[in-house]
């Protein structure tokens, strides 16, 4: 995991009544450290605090607003790249520029051999056998491509049983599922090429996706997805594109 320092004063402002500072600001790109290419889909959070959650959009720009002041630590992650720590001191009530530079993972995905991927048929072999005998919905890149979508919640915005709906912190949309009449509602699973997921489907742009499977109840979700009994009410899983046939 690498660090970054970005310019500031010397000495870190005096925290003693931090709460009664005007917050700071920080606007900057996230960029690809080799080319320099802003990167769309980069999830940028306070490290081990809640209190953030941005992701970049198309050009990977960002502007983070309410900031504390002293030394702040960001966390930076995009899917396909290391993930990053950059260290900031900012000044109460002023404004600061950065850029966040993520380099390439030679693994994109936990759990994913770099052989899995180079195989198109092979890669979604998952995907295919559960859209002949699985019940659910299955949304193709050809699918994702007539929808015009640009983040990875767009591609959904049509799909029954699924509402796109303001995320409750940190910004951006999340998934809800209704069940039954509608009357109960349901946070679903996230699956990245079948690992579990603790982020969120914005944080793919639509671009990086090959193909989705979305269960929406129970009675749709395979067994394979839920070998913990959790319980789970409903399911996304998110197989991504192979960088080397992106266009």
């Amino acid at each position: 995991m690498g660090a970054s320092h970005l310019a500031g004063a010397q000495q870190p402002p005096d925290t003693t009544h931090r709460d009664t500072l005007p917050p700071a600001i920080l606007v900057g790109r996230v960029v690809d450290a080799a080319g320099g290419a802003g990167l769309a889909g980069a999830e940028i959070t306070l490290l081990k605090s809640d209190a953030l959650h941005f992701v970049t959009g198309d050009s990977g720009d960002f502007r983070l607003t309410g900031l504390p002041s002293g030394t702040v630590v960001f966390s930076v992650r995009r899917i396909g790249y290391e993930a990053a720590t950059f260290t900031a001191v900012l000044h109460p009530g002023r404004t600061h520029r950065a850029n966040f530079q993520l380099t390439v993972s030679a693994v994109s995905l936990p759990g994913v051999s770099v052989a899995d991927t180079a195989s198109h048929s092979h890669w979604l072999d998952t995907f295919e056998r559960r859209k002949s005998s699985a019940r659910g919905t299955f949304i193709t890149r050809a699918d994702i491509e007539r929808s015009g979508a640009r983040m990875g919640t767009d591609i959904l915005r049509d799909t029954p049983g699924v509402r796109i709906m303001p995320a409750r912190r940190g910004g951006g949309n999340q998934v809800v599922m209704t069940r039954g009449s509608g009357v109960r509602t349901c946070f679903p699973a996230m699956f990245v090429h079948n690992v579990p997921y603790s982020g969120t489907l914005d944080d793919f742009v639509a671009e990086d996706i090959e193909a989705l499977e979305v269960y929406v109840g129970v009675s749709e979700i395979p067994p394979d997805l839920d070998k913990n009994g959790r319980g789970i009410c409903g399911a996304i899983v998110i197989w991504t594109r192979d960088p080397s046939k992106k266009p």
